[in-house]
């Protein structure tokens, strides 16, 4: 179940299935943006991550980050489901689960019948209220996983976790950007560059337009407020700048976004 519908909600699922639906899963990237969480239900199988292999055993899964190649090295008795989704409420619920770029699989999660979750989302629907409902459902499942396996509390952590606190604090701040986070926090530009794109699988600059962007879907939901309003809501000051960064991350222009979200 693919689709290329329009990001409606802070949280959208992409597509979902098993192996036994495709055999175009053994090799590819993820896209920006997205992550592709990988449940195996019967068997185990070899998962190589940007050149690192991890195995991935019975009731046991791995999260891909945006931008990673993989490659599934499958057997006849491989069973697995997966599910790709994106969205700002993705990177911040995947930030707090103890899947990481370097670490990215987690063991048994031994929930009866938590595959059937991965067969729920419709991805191929325009609905808005099924957009809400696939979104829920992916919530549900995550929510599993924080309960069984919340991020390891360790100090790097401590500071991707203050700068994501200031900078959803001070994201509508025109003038908010990276060198203002690394002074708040009184560390190294570059190691928290590095930092933060190895916990997240994004960079912090990246992490700000997403955090206005998201916020800026809600807001053209509005239709009372011009696109320059919602633009300097979210900290753009200049409305092309702003409707082209938004273009970028969700593939449509600020107006096309409220065109559809009413057609």
């Amino acid at each position: 179940m693919n689709s290329n519908s329009m990001n409606h909600v802070d949280l959208i699922c992409l597509s979902s299935g098993n192996n036994l639906q495709t055999n175009s899963l053994h090799a590819e990237t993820v896209a920006f943006s997205s992550y592709k969480l990988f449940y195996i239900y019967r068997g185990s199988c070899v998962v190589n991550v940007n050149g690192t292999s991890h195995l991935v055993e019975t009731d046991c899964s791995i999260m891909i980050f945006p931008f990673q190649k993989y490659e599934i090295e499958q057997a006849d008795s491989l069973k697995f489901f997966w599910i790709e989704f994106s969205g700002f409420a993705a990177a911040a619920f995947v930030s707090q689960l103890d899947f990481t770029v370097t670490s990215p699989t987690v063991g048994r999660l031994n929930k009866e019948d938590f595959e059937l979750l991965f067969d729920y989302p419709d991805c191929s629907t325009n609905a808005v209220y099924e957009k809400y409902r696939n979104g829920a459902v992916i919530l549900l499942m995550l929510s599993f996983y924080l309960e069984m396996f919340p991020g390891k509390y360790r100090k790097e952590n401590r500071y991707v976790y203050s700068a994501k606190l200031y900078i959803e604090a001070n994201f509508n701040n025109p003038e908010l950007n990276v060198n203002m986070v690394v002074k708040h926090l009184k560390i190294d530009r570059s190691y928290f560059y590095r930092l933060f794109k190895n916990e997240t699988g994004m960079s912090p600059v990246d992490y700000i337009n997403r955090q206005r962007i998201s916020r800026a879907e809600l807001l053209l939901s509005d239709i009372r407020m011009s696109i320059k309003d919602v633009a300097f809501s979210v900290g753009y000051t200049d409305q092309m700048y702003f409707s082209r960064v938004f273009k970028r991350l969700n593939g449509h222009t600020p107006t096309q976004f409220r065109k559809y979200m009413y057609t």
